[in-house]
């Protein structure tokens, strides 16, 4: 009984040396992960050291939130093991910071963990299969070690559960209320409209976690039915009902096209180059109306411009960082010109030389108003950049097809891919390529070089679309703008534009109508192009219609944050309670996939029919088999001869075997 006693008595001594151990230790540990995590967001020491010195008060709010996440070691028995844990995370948080913001300019935030599988998906493009081998390796390696490390540690005899409690509820209510007294005094934004600004002044463990806390759009102070009613019967004094014609072919076909990462290379101040790398762009910017696209993202952040300019919604009242496409709209829908030109009788296409299932686009654009998607897997005889992205010669065909399939006037919203990151830092010339004469100095000339190559080739896709569309026996109207500047080395000092976030826009059509086109907000676009239209629109279109298309005041914002608010997370008092945009039976395609015929012998399966793509597979009696593409009329399958086959259907599956869609089962036995 002596000794028992006394080897309690020895370790209670342990705990409380150990616990006035861990009063310098944990402090000191949490300023080391502090260094080390903002050294990663900075990319650089000397960065990190005017950070330090020059921005105090933010270091020491940041290393705050790292040293509360410390203190909640001190709830477990196994204290060491969620310490070392919480360790690696913040490390582990860091290098992604740094790999992503590296290689896509935007940084990296908590809806990056919510796309872990789209991310997954990108690691083969922005990274070399020695770089993909060591990174998931290392992810490995590092796991088992935390594990082995975890599982030997021991375990407290005794927590302190009230002082270990209080201590960590002590830390992260100072780390609420320093951020609620920054927010309120103006220290730190409410909204981070430039993320990379955000986390350079402020600090990454502070942006991070408000990117956690901050999704959705919050409710504002002002928000009730009577407010909300009150800017409704405004819009309705200001901006009263556009009747259109009855007949949707007496208005033109519009196709939005988004164009990845392009802006004008013209604008970097002091470059020269052997010839223009985008003609056709440049040569339609002078022909037509054109001007400055704001857009709410650099390097990366596509579906972000891509919902703005649908929707008339600023992505700024959302959290930092964050993507609808992944949050609201997969529990909601919300106006967007697509439904405003249903309404009107059009049929409204997508279109995306990219897999269906990123940002979940798949699922999305049937709350966004679409009756058809036509993704990378509906698109046959596909070619690929180097880097693995789709090229983008193969949308013109696609464009034109979903023009001609329908007997209403269209709606066309075509986002490319082919310009997008990672560029080339060990460029070659290709023939033909645009050459680099001068560049400012801070830019990658081999990455720059590898970006005008793969926009030369998108400004080519251009003038051939072009050219099909002023042939084109329908009215049509076509914008054109780029979705964010490329993720290269440039700054705002090196454009002639000053605004790392001025993309560029032309509304060009082929039958000689007039169009306007001011320096505009992404949000504001479908607002100013319907109402030269003559085609009614819905509540935020008529709110955006009211308002100069040039103007932005503080009461114009309020006021559309409320609406946002209402519409999409309220009480929709704008719609009297009722959600008028229901979700859509979109099909995926816009022409049918068909199986005409069936032939089996040798051992193949032969299916002969109309519309099929590389990633067609041929499905037996609900087994799927490994498909060879002969033509868009013939694809083929190898099959045990002894299989007996009843049923035969297509299904067109993602590269990672997801099934968008399916046949109808074509019958053997009949």
């Amino acid at each position: 009984m002596g000794k028992k006693k006394g080897v309690a008595v020895k370790n209670i001594r342990f705990d409380e040396t150990s616990a006035k151990a861990r009063v310098i230790l944990l402090p000191l540990l949490a300023l080391g992960l502090s260094l080390i995590v903002e050294g990663l967001n900075r990319g650089s020491v000397v960065k990190l050291f005017r950070f330090v010195t020059q921005r105090p008060v933010y270091f020491l709010y940041n290393y705050l939130i790292i040293l509360t996440s410390l203190t909640f070691s001190e709830l477990f028995r196994r204290r060491k093991s969620v310490l070392y844990t919480v360790c690696v995370a913040w490390v582990a948080l860091g290098v992604a910071e740094f790999m992503v913001s590296k290689e896509r300019t935007q940084p990296f935030t908590s809806m990056d963990v919510l796309m872990l599988k789209d991310a997954i998906t990108l690691t083969t493009i922005y990274y070399t299969w020695p770089q993909i081998i060591l990174m998931y390796g290392s992810i490995f390696l590092a796991t088992v070690l935390l594990i082995y490390i975890v599982t030997r540690l021991p375990r407290r005899r005794q927590v302190n559960y009230t002082l270990a409690l209080s201590t960590f509820c002590g830390f992260l209510t100072l780390c609420f209320c320093s951020y609620a007294l920054s927010v309120h005094f103006g220290a730190i934004p409410r909204y981070f409209d430039n993320l990379v600004d955000a986390y350079d002044q402020y600090g990454f463990a502070a942006c991070f976690t408000a990117t956690f806390g901050s999704m959705g759009v919050s409710k504002p102070s002002d928000y009730s039915t009577e407010v909300v009613t009150g800017i409704v019967e405004e819009i309705d004094e200001e901006q009263p009902h556009v009747f259109g014609s009855e007949d949707n072919l007496d208005h033109p076909n519009v196709i939005y096209l988004q164009l990845e990462s392009l802006f004008d290379v013209n604008t970097v101040i002091g470059a020269e180059y052997s010839e223009d790398p985008t003609p056709n762009f440049n040569r339609l910017s002078r022909e037509c109306p054109s001007g400055e696209l704001y857009v709410p993202s650099i390097g990366g952040g596509t579906a972000n411009t891509e919902f703005e300019m649908l929707s008339g919604l600023n992505i700024d009242f959302f959290g930092a960082g964050e993507y609808p496409y992944t949050t609201i709209l997969h529990e909601t829908t919300c106006e967007t010109i697509a439904y405003n030109l249903r309404a009107q009788g059009y049929s409204a296409t997508a279109l995306h030389n990219h897999t269906g299932t990123f940002y979940g686009r798949n699922e999305v654009y049937s709350r966004l108003g679409f009756d058809h998607f036509v993704s990378l897997e509906y698109m046959p005889y596909v070619t690929y950049t180097e880097v693995g992205w789709a090229q983008d010669g193969i949308m013109a065909d696609e464009i034109m097809k979903a023009l001609k399939a329908s007997d209403e006037r269209d709606f066309i919203m075509a986002i490319t891919v082919e310009s997008h990151g990672k560029y080339d830092e060990n460029y070659i010339y290709h023939s033909g390529d645009p050459e680099i004469l001068q560049l400012p100095e801070q830019i990658n000339p081999n990455r720059f070089a590898s970006y005008l190559h793969l926009i030369h080739e998108t400004d080519a896709f251009l003038g051939k679309l072009i050219d099909r569309l002023e042939k084109f026996d329908e009215p049509t109207v076509c914008v054109i703008y780029g979705d964010h500047l490329p993720s290269l080395d440039l700054t705002a000092d090196v454009l002639t534009t000053n605004n790392l976030y001025a993309s560029h826009y032309i509304i060009w059509n082929n039958y000689g109508a007039e169009f306007e086109a001011p320096n505009v907000q992404a949000y504001r676009v479908s607002a100013n192009l319907l109402k030269q239209l003559g085609i009614p629109g819905g509540l935020i279109t008529k709110y955006h219609q009211a308002a100069d298309p040039t103007d932005a005041d503080q009461t114009y914002l309020d006021n559309l944050e409320v609406l946002e608010y209402d519409v999409l997370y309220g009480d929709k008092s704008a719609y009297e309670g009722e959600n008028p945009y229901p979700v859509i039976d979109m099909t995926m395609g816009c022409v049918p996939i068909e199986i005409s015929s069936v032939s089996r012998r040798y051992g193949r399966v032969l299916v002969n029919g109309a519309n099929f793509t590389e990633c067609s597979v041929i499905e037996l009696d609900g087994e799927s088999y490994p498909t060879a593409f002969i033509n868009s009329a013939q694809i083929v399958a190898i099959v045990p001869r002894t299989t007996e086959v009843h049923q035969v259907s297509v299904v067109q599956k993602t590269a990672d075997g997801v099934e968008m869609s399916r046949t109808e089962a074509y019958s053997l036995d009949e």
